[in-house]
């Protein structure tokens, strides 16, 4: 029985995912082309990562599809966090094209040697990492605690990202996946650089990343409706991300309409 199961998981590993890596790559890059890109905030994250110094990208799970083209340019350096299930395979398999290499690891399985990896990564070169830490299995937009794990550096930056669009279904699945339709404007929006890993406390660490990504989720999405401009956008993050708005840090929570667990 033990010799049928691994049989299985290795034709699936070594064929099966990685021939719907390429067919799933092949689909987003087609979807993509007839979607129009806005970015907004993204000037301090693209310099550092083309100057290739270490950094943590977070975002939420149901946001994943074009994040991978966020990291254009650079093929290599960078890892994203994914689960040891076969939706991770998949996944993981998808990310390779982008040039995007994984650490195999969750909340739920294989958490401590995906940190044992991240660390030895981090030591040896260029550690960029993106995390979606509301995976693998929600809730959604509610942080775990694995997230925390990546800033253990104070001096290396996370940057919160989201995308909104001006089309798209939202899927049943669990974190409500979100695919764009043909021929809609994505807005993405990335945070300016914190650094949660000066927080000691740790929980506190967590609320600051799991707040980051609510306010750039409100900003996507306001985007992606008309109700505010770019440059108005830009305005928003920084007085928010300046603590010029710290009387709403209660209620950044509540007034995100979808916005963190190692992921899948």
């Amino acid at each position: 029985m033990n010799g049928k199961r691994n049989w299985g998981d290795t034709l699936f590993r070594s064929l099966i995912a990685p021939l719907t890596g390429l067919i799933g790559f092949l689909l987003i890059l087609l979807l993509r082309t007839t979607i129009r890109f806005r970015l907004v905030g993204f000037g301090e994250f693209s310099e550092r990562k083309f100057q290739k110094k270490s950094l943590v990208v977070s975002l939420w799970h149901n946001q994943l599809l074009f994040m991978p083209f966020m990291w254009s340019g650079r093929w290599g350096g960078a890892h994203a966090i994914v689960s040891r299930s076969r939706d991770g395979e998949l996944i993981a398999a998808i990310l390779r094209f982008f040039g995007i290499w994984t650490v195999r690891g969750s909340s739920t399985r294989g958490g401590t040697a995906a940190l044992k990896q991240i660390l030895s990564i981090a030591k040896k070169r260029e550690g960029a990492f993106f995390v979606t830490p509301d995976g693998p299995l929600g809730p959604p937009f509610r942080i775990k605690e694995g997230a925390g794990f990546l800033t253990y550096r104070p001096d290396v930056p996370m940057y919160c990202m989201s995308v909104s669009y001006t089309g798209y279904r939202m899927l049943g699945s669990w974190d409500g996946f979100v695919v764009p339709f043909p021929f809609s404007t994505a807005y993405f929006v990335c945070s300016p650089p914190i650094y949660p890993g000066r927080q000691k406390n740790y929980s506190l660490r967590l609320a600051e990343i799991e707040r980051g990504l609510h306010i750039v989720n409100e900003a996507s999405m306001a985007l992606s409706t008309g109700r505010i401009r770019p440059e108005e956008a830009v305005t928003m993050l920084n007085d928010r991300f300046s603590g010029h708005d710290r009387k709403n840090h209660e209620t950044d929570r509540e007034m995100a309409d979808g916005s963190v667990s190692l992921p899948e």
